[in-house]
């Protein structure tokens, strides 16, 4: 504990994380350094419905509090005499966008936390500044940072706790997939085009991996990443298992693997939980803020560029170089050092 601030964590706790995925991930450290302090304390995390499977797997979460993506004021309402039910009195918003602030303050709690910006301070009443230019600027730290508002200083964040993949029940889809070895999951998209590395890249890589007779498992979620897989499933030893895909399912398939490839995306987040080797490309993000938090068996494939990083709204070159002059072979090279 530090500061004149007491805590109030002798009841229960509110952790509020929307979206998006990789930022829910994000948070993990810093629920295990929160209840690594407060180990009876229990959590409650709230986290809109299309991420509750995510936020149900963070050991440390004891309670999903899941509200709808679109919320109207039923939905506040209801929200407001669940935790009021719950008996809440500290509430911590690791989003602090419009959304999880009013959330915040229609929680009632007598101590909110949020991070200090420029029009949303109405909804805390204890305010962190979301950086700290003395510390690493990764998304991690700045999470963990943000529970100097309840009197817990982090020094130096945890490490992903493990998560025993094993305990999940195996669905028809992926239980036959799990014992053939060695295999690569390549994941065909990222979450918007700027970090796309195009499917020409993706479609030359699984036919370099195919000619090394390797198992390729293609996930994917979107449209085009379905569309991108249908084909390529063409190609020999590539499989695809695009379109939804449960959390759990990802996790063992992942695990399962000798390497995973992908862009910077929620997948890969995700995916960093294993202990599988990770290939991951970075474009317009540094890897410095938003890369994977673990640093074994991680290849970071990046390009050094005076526009990085950038808003990702456009691109002065138009063709987003940064990820599309990321070489095929250098990725492969990669891959091939975890696979042989």
């Amino acid at each position: 504990m530090t500061g004149g601030q007491g805590s109030g964590c002798e009841s229960d706790v509110l952790f509020i994380r929307l979206r998006l995925l990789g930022d829910i991930v994000f948070t993990i450290p810093a629920v295990q350094a929160f209840k690594n302090r407060f180990p009876s304390t229990r959590l409650h995390y709230v986290v809109e419905e299309r991420f509750s499977e995510m936020a149900g797997l963070i050991p440390g979460v004891d309670h999903v509090v899941s509200v709808p993506r679109q919320r109207g004021v039923k939905d506040i309402l209801a929200f407001r005499r669940q935790i009021k039910e719950l008996g809440i009195r500290t509430v911590v918003d690791f989003h602090s966008g419009p959304g999880s602030a009013l959330l915040a303050l229609a929680s009632g709690a007598a101590c909110r936390v949020g991070y200090r910006t420029p029009n949303r301070n109405w909804a805390y009443n204890r305010l962190v500044e979301r950086h700290d230019p003395s510390r690493p600027a990764h998304s991690v730290y700045n999470q963990c940072r943000l529970l100097e508002g309840i009197g817990l200083a982090v020094g130096v964040p945890p490490p992903y706790p493990p998560i025993d993949v094993r305990s999940f029940p195996a669905s028809p889809r992926i239980a036959p997939l799990l014992d053939i070895r060695p295999k690569v999951v390549v994941h065909l998209g990222a979450g918007n085009r700027f970090r796309d590395w195009g499917m020409d890249h993706f479609s030359e890589l699984v036919r370099r991996l195919s000619a090394m007779k390797v198992p390729i498992f293609l996930v994917g979620g979107s449209a085009e990443e379905r569309e991108r897989a249908a084909r390529l499933s063409g190609i020999p030893h590539a499989r695809d298992l695009s379109g939804p895909m449960s959390i759990k399912e990802l996790l063992m398939l992942v695990s399962s693997a000798a390497a995973y490839v992908g862009a910077d995306s929620g997948p890969l987040q995700v995916a960093s939980l294993t202990a599988t080797p990770l290939v991951a490309l970075f474009g317009p993000n540094r890897t410095e803020v938003s890369g994977p938090w673990r640093q074994e068996k991680v290849k970071i494939i990046e390009l050094e560029m005076p526009c990085r990083p950038c808003s990702q709204r456009s691109c002065k070159y138009g063709t987003s170089p940064c990820m599309r002059n990321i070489s095929v072979e250098t990725v492969h090279d990669a891959v091939s050092q975890f696979i042989q």
